[in-house]
């Protein structure tokens, strides 16, 4: 039981490594480059709220014109993660949680919360975001909902 506990913990050190800290680290840097590299080529993007399914290319284009619409309005931001679940078995995991986006407008940073589930993919020794659906309910999720979850640090 130990083994697999520990084999488990190491696999999430990895995903965070791979997947989450690049995450981030593209939404700061407003870098969508890094963005478009931690997903799968043929990543599904499922933006519940809007009611759609974007595959591949089409998402990864999409991530361009949204990098560069923030790059041309100076757009200051922070992304983070708190984990509900992480389940990983072979080349295959399965994460959900909650998001907490913050702009920074002047010195009001807004905070924007919403929850996300996504399935990750090991593609030659690297985790990667094969699918990734979320949504804002804006009206439900918030600050406490983020901090009942683990935060990723």
């Amino acid at each position: 039981m130990c083994y697999s506990n520990t084999f488990a913990q190491s696999e999430q050190v990895k995903i965070n490594k791979d997947v989450w800290y690049n995450f981030m680290q593209a939404y700061q840097d407003l870098n969508a480059s890094l963005f478009n590299h931690i997903h799968t080529d043929d990543v599904l993007r499922i933006p519940i709220d809007q009611n759609q399914i974007l595959v591949g290319r089409e998402y990864k284009d999409s991530n361009l014109n949204m990098f560069n619409l923030w790059n041309e309005h100076r757009i200051k931001q922070r992304i983070q993660f708190s984990f509900t679940n992480r389940i990983q078995k072979g080349d295959w995991a399965y994460e959900t949680g909650v998001y907490r986006l913050t702009r920074y407008n002047g010195f009001n940073p807004e905070h924007l919360y919403g929850k996300f589930n996504v399935t990750l993919k090991r593609v030659n020794g690297t985790w990667k975001i094969y699918m990734d659906a979320d949504t804002s309910e804006a009206a439900t999720v918030n600050e406490s909902d983020f901090l009942k979850a683990k935060v990723l640090q």
